[in-house]
């Protein structure tokens, strides 16, 4: 019996001093990898209306050389952005020494939306034993230099029923406005809908309007809402079970 439990116990310890032996061989062989992956898979820019904003990636690598080293990038094919009104470098370089660089990419302030995304796709190419990481994305929208003002509308099943406008209480012009919008196919509140405005100082009204008159209400389980903030601070939260209308004053 003390036999039988030596050799178990010799058996184990041959077992461990295998996995280690093993774990150690693969750790050398990952220092070998040629391997270059972008800093990060998403980043967001904001650009300012008819300006250029220069954005910065890094590209990191697993080896380090004596001498400069450059790595092809293209673009995405999928990316959603005028490549008119971008500048990206088919290459970048690694000093040497370094095991990163760093590319340059300009963007135009042309055919932004403060609202919707457009989208950059960058991939870094594999060639001559080269791994690399996967494609990143950057998010480029138009940049508010002035006050932020957001509404997130909720309608009901009903929103051919429903619009919305933010009147300047100085001049009286409608600034911002939106709706009517499509009915759902059933009794159920509609997904979020997100708008995001660009506004200079002043006095507002936002008003928010229903043509049948019962608000944005389809029956007591299935009621709409609406939430508008500016520069970040809330203006106001509110169910949709209004009438004909209903306004909010406020101030940037």
């Amino acid at each position: 019996m003390k036999l039988l439990k030596l050799t178990k116990i010799f058996v184990m310890f041959l077992s461990l001093g295998l996995v280690l032996q093993g774990c150690t061989e693969d750790d050398a062989t990952s220092t070998d990898l040629n391997y270059a992956t972008f800093e990060t898979l998403s980043k967001d820019v904001a650009v300012n209306p008819g300006e250029t904003l220069t954005s910065d990636v890094k590209v990191y690598v697993t080896q380090v050389s004596g001498s400069d080293r450059s790595f092809n990038l293209v673009v995405d094919p999928t990316s959603t952005i005028d490549m008119n009104n971008v500048s990206v470098p088919t290459t970048v370089t690694i000093p040497a020494n370094s095991n990163f660089g760093t590319l340059s990419v300009d963007f135009e302030g042309v055919g932004l939306d403060l609202s919707l995304a457009k989208i950059l796709k960058l991939k870094l190419v594999e060639e001559n034993g080269l791994y690399t990481g996967q494609t990143m994305q950057v998010n480029v929208r138009e940049n508010c230099p002035l006050n932020t003002v957001t509404l997130a509308l909720i309608l009901d099943r009903y929103g051919s029923e429903t619009d919305w406008e933010i009147v300047d209480d100085n001049t009286g012009d409608v600034v911002a406005s939106g709706g009517p919008y499509t009915d759902g196919a059933t009794s159920v509140v509609q997904p979020v809908k997100n708008f995001i405005l660009c506004l200079p100082d002043g006095s507002y009204t936002f008003t928010i309007y229903d043509a049948y008159g019962d608000g944005m209400v389809t029956n007591a389980n299935v009621i709409g809402s609406y939430v508008l903030s500016a520069n970040g601070v809330l203006i106001a939260s509110q169910p949709g079970n209004f009438s004909d209308s209903r306004s909010h004053s406020f101030t940037l």
